[in-house]
């Protein structure tokens, strides 16, 4: 409950007002050195987020949208919640609340000072709607709220924080290309996206008569339209040669160019100030993968995968594009499957478990990312968790 002093405004305040709740100053002097992911999959988060090749659910109108060409049954999927943040951070919010109730610039500058370097993430997301047919998808994401914050000494100690609350609605198409040598498809993913944005240092003198963190006199906030085009392809295997042992292992291979136009968030509504600025962009992006998938055996179906992600990306390295997962799936009964998953995501150890009951699904994922510079890495690990209704 402590972690609902983030996340309250935009539960409370509706969604106009959720914007203003969480984008203040895109002119604030925070860097992110993080890699903001937009439309993320629990699922694939628990196998490393090495998707771009194995998508083969509704995710793949953010991940691949050529997958869409080979989904065979219709899809539905209603996301009650996600929610996920680091284990430290339900503890920072509540010491902030207590310190700022007694207005203590002394007992909120040695709080900052205990947790220099320490680094906090969170995310949520509420009732987040896919629709997937063979060929084509939509979705509708209202709410997609992340949250990064660190404490750095710079002129004193700071908490400096940025957030973004992005709302998505998107279409996908795709298409299966006939060729002698495979089975290729091609598909696009048109999308529109409002987005609030918040960047500013906060210093102990603010936090101690205010712990509101996420206020919304200083908006940053703007619409943006923007599309992905992706690309599958399965190569037909000969038995015989150097490689047909391969046949064995269906591999596939994907690429995604994400945000090709990447424009700008230049169309603000000014849903939440007259006087409020543009956002961050989105980045255009290259990500290229691939999937290979084991004979099944018994009730279990195994697939193993390797991404090289965000290519193109301000913050991109080698080590923060590397996502490599494996997914073992069982299916006793139609209503009654689900999965385990392992992988690497950006150099750091992932996990993930999903239960289907009927049309109740829960996935728990932890994972970390890589929040530092190349100079200075530095992980922060979350546990989320996402409920969900699939049809």
């Amino acid at each position: 409950m402590k972690l609902l002093r983030l996340f309250v405004p935009c539960l409370s305040l509706g969604f106009a007002n959720c914007f203003s709740s969480v984008a203040l100053s895109a002119t604030g002097d925070v860097k992110d050195f993080s890699i903001h992911q937009h439309g993320l999959s629990v699922r694939a988060l628990g196998m490393g987020d090495a998707f771009v090749a194995a998508v083969d659910d509704y995710s793949a109108i953010f991940y691949n949208p050529a997958a869409l060409a080979r989904i065979e049954k219709p899809q539905m999927n209603l996301s009650l919640f996600h929610a996920g943040a680091d284990t430290k951070l339900p503890k920072f919010v509540d010491d902030i609340g207590r310190v700022s109730s007694s207005d203590d610039v002394a007992q909120m500058t040695s709080l900052l000072e205990e947790n220099y370097g320490n680094h906090f993430s969170a995310r949520l997301g509420l009732l987040n709607a896919y629709w997937a047919r063979p060929k084509w998808a939509i979705a509708f994401l209202p709410v997609d709220l992340t949250i990064e914050m660190r404490v750095a000494q710079s002129v004193g100690p700071q908490l400096q924080m940025v957030a973004r609350q992005d709302s998505t609605l998107a279409y996908g198409r795709g298409w299966n290309v006939s060729t002698s040598s495979g089975k290729l498809s091609l598909g696009a993913t048109a999308k529109a996206i409002y987005r609030g944005y918040f960047n500013k240092s906060i210093n102990a003198v603010e936090l101690a008569f205010d712990s509101n963190l996420l206020r919304g006199e200083d908006a940053a906030e703007g619409l943006t339209f923007d599309a992905d085009f992706g690309a599958l392809y399965t190569p037909n295997l000969s038995k015989r040669g150097f490689f047909s042992f391969l046949q064995y292992m269906k591999p596939t291979f994907g690429l995604t160019v994400r945000n090709i136009a990447d424009y700008g968030f230049t169309t603000n509504l000014r849903l939440i100030d007259k006087n409020s600025r543009e956002p961050d962009r989105l980045q255009r992006r290259l990500d290229i993968g691939s999937m290979y998938e084991l004979p099944d055996w018994w009730i279990w179906r195994t697939r193993l995968a390797a991404d090289i992600r965000n290519i193109g990306h301000d913050n991109w390295t080698f080590g923060k594009g590397t996502h490599l997962g494996a997914e073992f799936l069982w299916k006793v009964k139609s209503w009654f499957q689900g999965g385990w998953r392992i992988g690497v995501n950006q150099g750091y150890f992932t996990a993930g478990f999903n239960g289907d009951f009927a049309i109740f699904r829960m996935d728990l994922v932890t994972y970390a990312q890589e929040v530092g510079t190349s100079s200075s890495p530095k992980a922060t690990r979350i546990y989320m968790a996402k409920a969900s209704l699939d049809f």
